[in-house]
C-alpha cells in the first residue's frame, strides 16, 4: 500500500491541531474557572447546573421581595405610629372639652382642632410608598383609598391584603386594607354599645360599661327604662322585663352578664338602648367628638348630653386605638418572619452556590496537570513533524 508524503503530513498536522485544540480548551477552563464550557462537555452536569442556577435566581428574587416587604411594612408601621399619636391627641382634646370649666367658645376651638386632625388622619390613611402605591388601598394600589366629603369619609379600596412570595410556597402580607385599619372597628366596649334615647330629659349619664360574665352574656339587644326617677327596668326585644330595681345616683345596673354605670338624675320615661356592637369607623368617631363639642350647653340637660356623647365617642376612639395597636403587633410579627426567612434564604443560597461550584467549577490542580501534559504532547508532535516533513527518499541514497 502506498502512503503518500502529503497524507503523512496531513496526519501530522491533524495530530498537532487536536493537541492544540485540547490545550486551548483546558486553558479556557483555567482562565474562566468553568469546567463545563458547552452542554456537550457534560450533559448531566449541564442539566444539574441549569437547575441550580434557576434555584439560585429564585432565592435572589425572594430576597428582593423580602427587602421590598420590609420597606413597605416599615412605612406602614411608621404611619400607624403617627396615627396612634394623633388619636391620643384627640382623646386628650375630648377630655379637655368635657371639662365643666370650658365655655362654648373654647369647646368650639377644640372642635376646630379635632376637625383639622380628621383631615390629617385622612391624609395619613392615603399614604403612598416610594413607588407611588397607596399602602392602605388593598390590592387597588393605584386608587386613592379614602375620599373625604365634609365630615364623611368613604373607602374606595378593596378588602384584599397585598402579599408577596418570600420562599417556595410561602407568602407574606405586605400591607393591610384600609377598611380593616380605619373602618370595621367594633363600637362601644367591643361587646355592646350604650345609646341614650334622643327624647331623654334628665341629667342621666351612662358611664363605664362592660361584660362582667361572658358566660351569661347572650349578645342580644335590650332597653333600660327609667319608670320613675328612682326605679328602672330592663326589657328585651319582646318587651319582656328581664331585670328591675331601684336607682340612686350613682348606680351600676347589671343583667345577663352586662353592667352599665349611671350617674345623674333621670326623668320618668328616659331610656337607654343596649345593642350588640356594630362597626364604627374612626373618621366618624372624630366627627362625633367635634359635633358634641359644638352642641349647645345652655342647661344641665344639655351638659349631660354633651358628656354622654363624648363618653360614647371616647369609647369608640379607644376601640380604634386598640385596633392600631393590634395591627402594629401583626406588622412586627411579619417583620420578624421576613427577617428569619431572609436568613434562611441566605443559608440556602450559600448551599446552592456550593453545589453549583461542585458541578461547574474547574479542578485547578487537575486542569493544570492536564495542560502540562497537553503542552508537552503538542510540542512533541510539532518536533516530530518538523523532523519528518524534511525527509525524502534521497536521504537514504548512498
Amino acid at each position: 500500500m502506498r502512503i503518500s508524503t502529503g497524507w503523512m503530513q496531513q496526519q501530522a498536522v491533524n495530530a498537532m491541531l487536536d493537541q492544540q485544540s485540547a490545550a486551548a480548551r483546558t486553558q479556557l477552563q483555567i482562565s474562566s474557572g468553568q469546567r463545563i464550557l458547552a452542554p456537550s462537555d457534560d450533559p448531566a452536569g449541564s442539566a444539574r447546573a441549569l437547575d441550580l442556577t434557576h434555584a439560585n435566581a429564585a432565592i435572589a428574587q425572594y430576597q428582593r421581595n423580602i427587602d421590598s416587604a420590609d420597606n413597605r411594612l416599615g412605612l406602614e408601621d411608621q404611619t400607624l405610629s403617627t396615627v396612634s399619636d394623633l388619636l391620643g391627641r384627640v382623646r386628650t382634646l375630648a377630655l379637655e372639652g368635657n371639662n365643666g370649666t370650658q365655655d362654648a367658645d373654647s369647646r368650639k376651638n377644640i372642635a376646630t382642632e379635632i376637625r383639622q386632625r380628621l383631615a390629617q388622619l385622612v391624609q395619613l390613611a392615603n399614604t403612598k410608598d416610594p413607588g407611588g402605591d397607596f399602602i392602605f388601598a388593598g390590592s387597588r394600589t393605584s386608587t386613592q383609598p379614602f375620599v373625604q366629603g365634609g365630615d364623611a369619609v368613604a373607602y374606595a379600596g378593596d378588602q384584599t391584603a397585598r402579599a408577596i412570595a418570600i420562599a417556595p410556597g410561602q407568602t407574606l402580607e405586605t400591607g393591610d386594607p384600609g377598611s380593616h385599619v380605619f373602618q370595621q372597628i367594633a363600637a362601644g366596649n367591643g361587646y355592646f354599645s350604650v345609646g341614650a334615647a334622643p327624647t331623654n330629659q334628665g341629667t342621666l349619664i351612662a358611664g363605664a360599661n362592660s361584660v362582667s360574665d361572658i358566660g351569661t352574656w347572650d349578645r342580644a339587644g335590650y332597653q333600660i327604662q327609667f319608670t320613675t326617677p328612682g326605679t328602672y327596668q330592663v326589657v328585651d326585644a319582646s318587651n319582656t322585663v328581664v331585670s328591675s330595681g331601684s336607682y340612686s345616683d350613682p348606680t351600676t345596673i347589671q343583667f345577663n352578664g352586662a353592667q352599665v354605670a349611671f350617674t345623674g338624675t333621670p326623668v320618668a320615661g328616659d331610656s337607654y338602648t343596649i345593642a350588640p356592637s356594630g362597626s364604627k369607623d374612626v373618621f366618624s368617631t372624630l366627627s362625633d367628638i367635634a359635633d358634641a363639642l359644638e352642641a349647645p350647653n345652655g342647661s344641665a340637660h344639655d351638659a349631660s348630653v354633651i358628656t354622654e356623647r363624648l363618653g360614647r365617642a371616647i369609647e369608640n376612639l379607644d376601640q380604634a386605638s386598640g385596633r392600631i395597636v393590634d395591627i402594629r403587633a401583626r406588622i412586627g410579627a411579619r417583620l420578624n418572619t421576613a427577617g428569619d426567612q431572609k436568613s434562611l434564604n441566605g443559608s440556602v443560597a450559600v448551599d446552592i452556590k456550593g453545589q453549583l461550584g461542585d458541578v461547574q467549577n474547574v479542578d485547578y490542580p487537575s486542569a493544570i496537570s492536564a495542560l502540562n501534559l497537553q503542552t508537552t504532547a503538542l510540542q512533541a508532535a510539532q518536533a516530530a513533524y518538523v523532523k519528518v516533513q524534511g525527509l525524502s527518499l534521497f536521504n537514504y541514497l548512498k
